[in-house]
């Protein structure tokens, strides 16, 4: 064993000390008014899983957290269990893994990104081609995963790259390879349906008992998301300024030296599925409140995935199954976000359940620093403090603890709710810039071989005040026009 592992198992074991000694050690800290001794219990259990989490692992921590909750004077084992893996937003979030992940199987994804790069608008365009590449990125990851576009593209491009004469670590290869993952995380946040928003969503309406439209969402975060990549562009072109002096010759003929085969009808029916699976999610937003089929839609939404699987998995074609289970959940059934989101959304009701005093302490604590602010300013709190936690913590824990104090706040300033959680949720996902912040920022810290380090944080944190500025000053607007 070298000195660096050696380090590491050092490092693993110590932190891993200090976590579990946090979910049980905590509770012995003296409870500050109006938290409870059980606020305390769970406080310890919430720190000590979030510190693990960042430093260690999401498999164990999130079931030692579990069974901690379970043996605490929470509620018992069998009501956590249940909640942990049987709480509708897993079970959905399981489903869509596997729908998504007989998407990709299938090879569609590859027929997603080829159509963005042979447009003919690309020819001797450097930053349309540049647009039309995150403009794919941006599809694919509201559509499918966040990695995939990530996987898909970065082939692609240090391909080009190559060919052109651009080396890692140039300007331009770095601005785009961290655009890539910039841009995908546009599109982690975009769709409702997606594991990130769906949770924040649906841990929104179990604190409230208010559902937010997934339609209003897809109205304000699509218009956001294609501003900010517009802007992103902008930002490189007129501000950033890499040479593009190499692609000047970029052409659709670069792309279609080898041609994908045409569709087939595996490829047709898994699209249809995918298609009919989203319109379903989206239509309560859209019928009419009267129509009684809206009801049906709205009442059965956590099950649709789990139907659009029931049929890929039922049909065959040349003796195959259109989606191979066993195959699928082999590669593309995240557990360790399972566990994790599992956990999070049971730890975290925890927490802010009534016995646990935490949410009037929350807003005790943060009263002075909201005290007198306007709706605006309000926003514009959350938001900066949701972008700067997020680079440092997972975005869906983050987003849970603050869910509750904007609900409070806006309830106690007597305005809308909806157009802020919504806005929230979309930034508050953005983890960009730390590898702490996200799965998709460490991939982007990994890559060593094309990308340097001080470059990630500087590119990153240039693009993530773009993106804050560009939601205060367009997307508080828009919130309000689309709620």
């Amino acid at each position: 064993m070298n000195s660096s592992e050696k380090r590491a198992n050092y490092s693993y074991l110590i932190n891993t000390l200090i976590g579990i000694s946090l979910m049980i050690l905590f509770r012995f800290i003296p409870a500050p008014e109006p938290i409870t001794p059980l606020g305390m219990e769970i406080i310890g259990i919430f720190i000590g899983v979030i510190y693990l989490w960042t430093f260690v692992d999401s498999i164990w921590p999130s079931l030692l957290g579990i069974f901690l909750l379970g043996s605490s004077s929470f509620a018992p084992m069998n009501q956590v269990l249940m909640n942990f893996l049987g709480d509708s937003t897993v079970v959905q979030l399981f489903f869509m893994m596997v729908l998504i992940g007989a998407v990709v199987q299938s090879g569609l994804t590859n027929y997603i990104g080829r159509w963005f790069l042979t447009r003919k608008v690309i020819n001797g365009k450097p930053w349309m081609f540049s647009f039309m590449v995150l403009l794919g990125v941006f599809a694919l990851a509201a559509t499918s995963s966040a990695f995939t576009p990530i996987f898909l593209f970065w082939p692609i491009l240090y391909g080009i790259f190559k060919e052109l004469g651009y080396k890692p670590k140039d300007k331009y290869p770095t601005l785009m390879l961290i655009s890539v993952v910039v841009v995908a995380l546009m599109g982690f946040g975009t769709a409702p349906f997606k594991d990130g928003p769906v949770i924040l969503l649906n841990n929104y309406t179990s604190l409230t008992g208010i559902e937010i439209s997934f339609a209003s969402f897809i109205g304000l975060t699509i218009p956001l998301s294609l501003l900010s990549i517009g802007l992103l562009i902008v930002l490189m072109k007129f501000v950033l300024k890499p040479d593009i002096s190499l692609l000047k010759d970029v052409s659709v003929e670069m792309f279609n030296k080898n041609p994908l085969p045409p569709l087939n009808v595996k490829h047709k029916i898994i699209a249809t599925t995918f298609i009919v699976y989203i319109l379903f999610m989206i239509l309560p937003g859209i019928l009419p409140a009267d129509l009684p089929i809206r009801a049906f839609f709205n009442d059965n939404k956590f099950g649709f995935a789990l139907v659009m699987v029931c049929i890929l998995c039922a049909i065959k074609i040349d003796g195959k199954f259109l989606a191979d289970y066993q195959n699928i959940s082999s590669h593309h059934i995240q557990w360790s976000t399972i566990f994790l989101i599992g956990a999070a959304l049971t730890i975290g009701n925890a927490l802010t359940s009534e016995g646990t005093g935490v949410t009037p302490f929350l807003k005790n604590l943060l009263a002075p620093v909201f005290e007198g602010t306007g709706e605006f300013t309000f926003i514009v709190l959350i938001l900066v403090l949701g972008l700067v936690l997020t680079n440092f913590c997972n975005s869906v824990v983050v987003g849970i603890i603050f869910l509750p104090i904007i609900s409070a706040f806006t309830q106690t300033m007597g305005v809308a709710t909806e157009p802020i959680v919504s806005i929230f949720i979309f930034m508050v996902l953005f983890g960009a810039i730390t590898p702490a912040a996200s799965p998709f920022a460490a991939i982007m810290h990994g890559n060593k071989e094309w990308l340097d380090t001080k470059d990630i944080y500087k590119y990153t944190t240039i693009m993530s005040i773009l993106m804050l500025a560009t939601v205060i000053i367009i997307g508080i607007p828009l919130s309000k026009i689309m709620f």
